[in-house]
């Protein structure tokens, strides 16, 4: 890949904004609201919130200002979003925005009446968890302090659910951010090839996770920390990691798993590589060519208008035929907490009825496991969906890698 000077990307354009901010006005509109309002919400790094959901916390105000943290409120008559944000400047989205003055609430209270919404019917998002975004967050993302205060200021507004406006607005992705994707998925497979490149026997896992990360910085990425996983085949899960490890060695017949992450444009990439620190079992085998399979077949469901039920039923029940198990891993990609969200322990029961679009971008990892239950494994990247099924973004060769 090039080189760190070589990389051109000049940031998202004026169109790509305009296309944002028009398909949530659409989405709000629709269901009868006045303005769309995201309020500050809570901060990922004080709160021990896994990797996903802490970038997940504010990502509904980087999709609509590029702005790390601000408020914001979005008429849906046309009018240009008002910004509400603690930033010492804006961008080239929003180059004014209002400061915070005496309190977040008293401010986007004030910004809320300025639109003439208060006696408005305001769709809020984030206030919940969603189908489309912040599938991870139960109890919403808001900060509550500061979101009361704005409902005691403004008694006779109605304020509702609104977080699949802006969360289906972000479920398709435009070509811009398509682009960003594509390369954050080869920035993280660039830093599964360094990996690979330096996992022996040995090695430090301190300083192969350092590598990685520094690889995948040079290459443009901004620094999100991998999952790392690694040990013995003796039963139980392996440990994770989520920051440079000391005094832990790499040791024949180790296996490793991760989540590469790189974040380009804001969004979130992601691709993984279980390896083996020697040959592999023949016991191993079966499971990891069912997850080939099901990889590849997943690929082949991946078209638009089709829904979930029947993606589900297809991984989930794909292993017994071969008296095996499997398992659905699988979300969306973007700003952070994308969804919808299908995992071992939730099994995406409530996504059922949610459609595939062209557009959508998903990281796909089914889950395979071995006929005695004594060895699982995951291998996936970031998948688009296109009238002819699903296009890795990256091209890669599921399977296991073996290192003797």
């Amino acid at each position: 890949m090039e080189a760190p000077a070589e990389i051109k990307w000049n940031g998202y354009s004026l169109a790509e904004r305009d296309w944002r901010w028009q398909r949530v006005r659409d989405n709000a509109a629709k269901a009868g609201f006045d303005c769309v309002f995201v309020p500050l919400c809570v901060d990922g790094r004080n709160l021990h919130l896994s990797l996903e959901q802490h970038r997940g916390t504010r990502s509904d105000c980087r999709f609509l200002t590029t702005l790390d943290n601000a408020a914001v409120i979005l008429p849906t008559d046309g009018r240009a979003p008002i910004v509400v944000s603690d930033l010492d400047e804006g961008n080239s989205w929003i180059t004014e925005f209002r400061p915070v003055e005496n309190s977040w609430g008293e401010s986007m209270a004030q910004a809320l009446i300025d639109a003439g919404m208060e006696r408005a019917r305001i769709g809020v998002s984030g206030i919940r968890r969603g189908f489309y975004t912040h599938g991870r967050a139960f109890h919403g993302v808001v900060n509550h302090s500061s979101y009361a205060e704005v409902l005691q200021r403004l008694p006779n507004a109605t304020f509702e659910n609104a977080t699949e406006a802006i969360g289906y607005a972000r479920y398709v992705k435009s070509e811009e951010q398509i682009a960003c994707l594509r390369r954050g998925a080869a920035i993280a497979a660039a830093g599964i090839d360094k990996m690979i490149e330096l996992a022996r026997p040995g090695m430090d896992e301190g300083l192969l996770y350092t590598r990685v990360m520094q690889r995948m910085v040079e290459l443009g990425s901004e620094y999100y920390p991998m999952a790392f996983y690694s040990g013995s085949n003796s039963g139980g899960r392996l440990p994770r990691f989520e920051d440079p490890m000391e005094g832990r060695m790499l040791q024949p017949m180790y296996r490793i798993a991760n989540e590469v992450d790189a974040v380009f444009g804001g969004l979130i990439a992601q691709e993984q590589q279980p390896i083996l620190l020697g040959p592999i079992p023949d016991s191993w085998k079966p499971a990891i060519e069912m997850q080939r399979e099901m990889y590849l077949m997943g690929l082949e469901y991946l078209t638009p208008d089709r829904p979930f039920a029947e993606f589900m039923d297809l991984i989930n029940n794909f292993g017994a035929k071969r008296g095996m198990k499997s398992q659905l891993l699988m979300h969306g990609r973007g700003y952070g907490d994308d969804g919808p969200l299908f995992t071992p322990q939730n099994h995406g029961a409530r996504n059922r009825d949610v459609r595939i679009e062209k557009g959508n971008v998903f990281i796909v990892k089914p889950i395979a496991h071995s006929a005695d239950g004594s060895f699982d494994t995951s291998w996936g990247g970031c998948v688009l969906c296109t009238d002819k099924g699903g296009e890795p973004l990256v091209k890669r060769t599921p399977g296991m890698v073996s290192i003797t």
